[in-house]
């Protein structure tokens, strides 16, 4: 189904997403199931830029800014007491993170190519279907979708074509753009193949990079993505079952042989 849900609802949906995806590919299956999930200061400020560029009309129903309160003083203690009741609900950001939220959204809007790929089209769609592979409930949520392709904004530090391609990477973006895609087209029985970013820089001039993933990468993100999928359905069956072996299902319950990774040894070389 295509659901119009708040970044919120769409986050605590019970359907399988990216996220948990990357964090077994990174980690395990344990952790990506049992770790405590915390949102950082850097993801509070790519969701309002998200939200502030695609989303303008729902901001203020999500984010309020705080003003600053001397509560050494009585009125001061008032005021902050009304603020805290008229926040809830909604993330708070301050004055600061609101204005670079407001020069990312100007960097993005007047750049002659990245303000064309987010208009025309439809943003923050949900969408959800069912793995045929797996039977496993399977959720994604594109920031864009336009002419037959995904476009996805990304806030960083270097959006530059060297800076990005480590962030894809060490992010797994290539592994979102596989699972995106193939749960977009099996939900409706489209054949999209085509993945972009709009990467964002977090810090002024807040430069702006287009990148289109290439074929390969996505097909590498697929293979990973499935793989994350069976181990997560052996999981799911054995705590169901109550057999549950959690070493298995983290790094191992057996002896395995380790050795320095090949740049160890040419660190030491040059000491």
């Amino acid at each position: 189904m295509k659901q119009l849900l708040s970044n919120k609802d769409y986050h605590a949906h019970a359907a399988i997403g990216s996220t948990t995806l990357k964090a077994i590919c990174k980690t395990s299956v344990l952790h990506a199931m049992e770790r405590p999930f915390k949102q950082s200061d850097a993801m509070i400020l790519g969701t309002a830029v998200h939200t502030a560029i695609l989303e303008p009309e729902t901001f203020g129903d999500e984010y309020l800014v705080s003003p600053k309160f001397d509560r050494r003083t009585k009125v001061g203690k008032e005021k902050h007491a009304e603020f805290q009741e008229l926040s809830q609900g909604k993330t708070v950001i301050n004055d600061e993170q609101m204005s670079v939220v407001e020069s990312m959204k100007q960097s993005i809007m007047s750049h002659p190519i990245a303000n064309t790929m987010i208009t025309g089209g439809d943003a923050e769609l949900s969408f959800f279907t069912t793995c045929p592979e797996t039977g496993l409930e399977l959720k994604c949520r594109p920031d864009y979708v336009k002419d037959g392709a995904l476009i996805d904004l990304k806030t960083c530090q270097d959006a530059s074509a060297r800076g990005f391609a480590k962030s894809c990477a060490d992010l797994m973006y290539h592994i979102q753009a596989a699972f995106y895609l193939d749960v977009y087209n099996l939900k409706n029985g489209a054949t999209f193949n085509e993945f972009y970013f709009l990467a964002v820089e977090s810090s002024a001039p807040h430069g702006i990079g287009i990148y289109k993933l290439e074929t390969e990468a996505i097909e590498y993100g697929r293979i990973q993505y499935k793989e994350a999928l069976r181990k997560l359905k052996e999981y799911l069956i054995a705590k169901e079952l109550g057999e549950i072996d959690r070493h298995a299902f983290s790094y191992s319950n057996e002896i395995i042989n380790i050795d320095l990774p090949a740049w160890a040894y040419n660190a030491q070389g040059q000491q």
